[in-house]
């Protein structure tokens, strides 16, 4: 099975993206479920509008790097900057498109199909943009833009998955048998080819690591002089194997755990 990039909402008048993010669907065993769910270990393609400047559009990426509930957090963060509408219809951003596909470790960020959609657009809409405003805000009709996004090519609609090094989080943590494992919380399996399924781990200690600041548009935030932004931060999370995840303290236990809350999932190499 492929993993194309697939459009999970679509709507050219717009909803408020807090109503969208609160609301529901009905999942495919016809049971009620939040939106947000959709967005789970997801890279997402959207494209918003905040009701204060209704003439620009912004189409932008989330969940790219880090998967798990990165995608909805990008999305919260707008929620959490232009506000909700109510009193005053100045509030609030209306969303008005959402393209996901799963997120899948082996693929870089660079050669994600949302991250190469995004990029497409960046090329396709130059001479849309303002002044000052950034590549991902526009002036485009919305219905153009959505043809866009649509347009069929195995160059944007699909990962490039390629069999990644150990990343470097792994060797700085030095992972041994004293860890202990705390939970596992989410699971990926390889749609094509022979990899095994990975699970999302916490750890009993963290890792201390250093990434990039973000700006409120997702993008890596620069100092006045024009260095990237540092900051240092505590991971708990790595993503191990079955056959990794029992050599360690509670391993095991933690992933049949897992596996138990969700039978109907597919797991590869947990034999």
């Amino acid at each position: 099975m492929s993993n194309k990039a697939k459009t999970i909402y679509e709507n050219f008048d717009g909803i408020e993206l807090k109503q969208w993010l609160d609301g529901y669907y009905v999942n495919k065993d016809g049971e009620k479920e939040s939106n947000r769910r959709l967005l789970d270990n997801k890279r997402i393609l959207y494209v918003v509008r905040a009701n204060i400047d209704q003439s620009l559009i912004k189409f932008g990426i989330g969940g790219v790097e880090h998967g798990g509930t990165s995608a909805f957090g990008r999305l919260l963060q707008y929620i959490n900057y232009y506000g909700e509408k109510g009193e005053f219809d100045c509030l609030g951003i209306k969303l008005f498109l959402i393209v996901a596909n799963e997120y899948n470790p082996n693929v870089e960020g660079k050669n994600s199909a949302i991250f190469r959609k995004e990029k497409f657009l960046k090329s396709q809409l130059k001479g849309d943009t303002m002044s000052g405003r950034g590549t991902e805000r526009v002036t485009t009709n919305i219905r153009k833009l959505f043809n866009l996004i649509k347009q069929s090519s195995n160059k944007t609609d699909e990962d490039i998955e390629t069999e990644r090094r150990k990343s470097d989080l792994l060797a700085q943590r030095n992972i041994t048998t004293d860890d202990q494992v705390m939970k596992v919380t989410a699971h990926y399996t390889p749609k094509t080819g022979k990899g095994m399924t990975t699970f999302l781990t916490h750890w009993s200690r963290p890792t201390i690591i250093e990434t990039y600041v973000k700006d409120k548009d997702g993008k890596n935030k620069r100092d006045a002089s024009g260095r990237l932004v540092k900051k240092t931060v505590k991971d708990f999370t790595t993503r191990q194997t079955y056959k990794e995840l029992i050599r360690f303290r509670d391993g095991k236990e933690k992933a049949d755990e897992y596996m138990e809350k969700h039978k109907r999932a597919k797991f590869v190499g947990v034999k």
